[in-house]
This record gives structure tokens, C-alpha cells and sequence, in this order.
């Protein structure tokens, strides 16, 4: 299943990229996220970590690619040794009167259907000011 979602906000899209590539600054707007190992201060392409999740569930990661001029990023995300995952990409779009971020997410039914909805209320976060 492949769903595209967006969310608008006041916030600057220099800003909201910066808050993208800051791991550990993910759990600040995004709420599913309690924590993230990662071996950097800035994602970076070919790069992993791991992600906390809901009561502590460990999410590992690995970044595909960054591009700093478009403002897109790709990442895989599993449980289980790659046993289920999924495959997410992001962008962030400045707007006169804020930013634009979107996310697609590619993954089995059963793992993007419950996500959407909180996807989409972290991207509401991510964008405001």
C-alpha cells in the first residue's frame, strides 16, 4: 500500500528541514517517537540508527538518501531483523506563508493503514511554528 499525506504550517521550511534532520529532535514533533540511537547529530545517506517507538519498541533504520538542495529524504524503517517494514520518504516545500511538508509511506496494509493517521498529525506538528 502507498499513501501520500501533507500538512501545512507557519513555520519556516528552513526550519522544519532542520527539525527533519535532527534526529534527536524527531520525538519533539513527532508523538509515536520516544527516543532515537543514532551515531550522529545530522542525517546523513547510508547512514542507521533506531527509533523507540510506542512503549519502548525498538524500530531500526536505515537512511537511503538526503538531499539537502530539494529538501527530500528516503528511509526504510523494520521490526524484527527486516522481517516487516516500511519505506518513507519526505519533503519539505516553502510556502510565502510557511511550509508544506509531505510524506509517502510504502509499505504492507497492515503496517501503513494504523500509521496514517499518526503521520499526519506529526507532520501538523512538524510544521507549526
Amino acid at each position: 500500500m502507498r499513501v501520500t499525506l501533507q500538512s501545512t504550517g507557519n513555520a519556516a521550511a528552513p526550519e522544519v528541514w532542520e527539525r527533519y534532520m535532527e534526529p534527536t529532535a524527531w520525538k519533539t514533533w513527532a508523538p509515536q517517537i520516544m527516543g532515537v540511537e543514532y551515531r550522529g547529530e545530522r542525517l546523513t545517506a547510508d547512514s542507521t540508527g533506531r527509533v523507540l517507538g510506542p512503549l519502548g519498541l525498538p524500530i531500526d533504520f536505515r537512511v537511503h538518501a538526503v538531499d539537502e538542495h530539494s529538501w527530500t529524504w528516503a528511509w526504510s524503517a523494520w521490526f524484527q531483523n527486516q522481517a516487516i517494514g516500511v519505506d518513507l520518504t519526505h519533503g519539505v516545500v516553502s510556502r510565502p506563508s510557511g511550509t508544506r511538508a509531505w510524506l509517502t509511506i510504502d509499505g504492507p496494509l497492515p503496517l501503513v493503514l494504523p500509521y496514517v493517521p499518526v503521520a499526519k498529525f506529526a507532520l501538523g506538528k512538524l510544521c507549526a511554528q
